[in-house]
């Protein structure tokens, strides 16, 4: 059975599992992310205020995960994207576009008018949000400062 449930905090190995093996094989090649590392960071994620979360289960096996925050705007709420990730055998299989159409419907049920994130051109994710019905926003813009430490 394939399905989208809302995210359990017994899921965060399987989520940092997932993730190591999607950011540490090609095309990233990102060798530096580590078991601990990625259960450090996404842990933090889940502890953000207005945190929520999926995952996407196929054949009872978690394959792919978002993390993202509720953002209450003037206007609106919106939901960011922090984090997507999927297996990496399962990439190009529509399993991250199926996250984003299930995850889309369950968010406007709530009553989210938008979804924000942000992505580097240079990265196979920004095609893939393209494709997938997002916008670049061009007038806006992400800067960033090295401290050097």
């Amino acid at each position: 059975m394939n399905e989208l449930t809302m995210y359990r905090e017994a899921d965060l190995p399987a989520c940092a599992e997932i993730y190591v093996q999607a950011f540490n094989a090609p095309p990233l090649s990102y060798d530096f992310i580590t078991i601990a590392k990625a259960e450090r960071y996404l842990r933090a994620i889940t502890l953000t205020p207005a945190f929520l979360g999926y995952t996407y289960w196929l054949n009872g096996e978690m394959a792919a995960f978002c993390f993202g925050k509720l953002d209450n705007y003037f206007e609106c709420v919106m939901f960011e994207v922090e984090e997507l990730a999927v297996v990496p055998q399962l990439h190009r299989s529509g399993i991250g576009s199926a996250v984003m159409e299930l995850m889309e419907t369950k968010l406007a049920g709530y009553g989210v008018s938008a979804i924000n994130l942000n992505t580097s051109k240079n990265l196979p994710a920004y095609g893939f949000y393209l494709k997938n019905g997002y916008e670049e926003i061009t007038e806006n813009v992400a800067l960033m400062k090295w401290l050097g430490a």
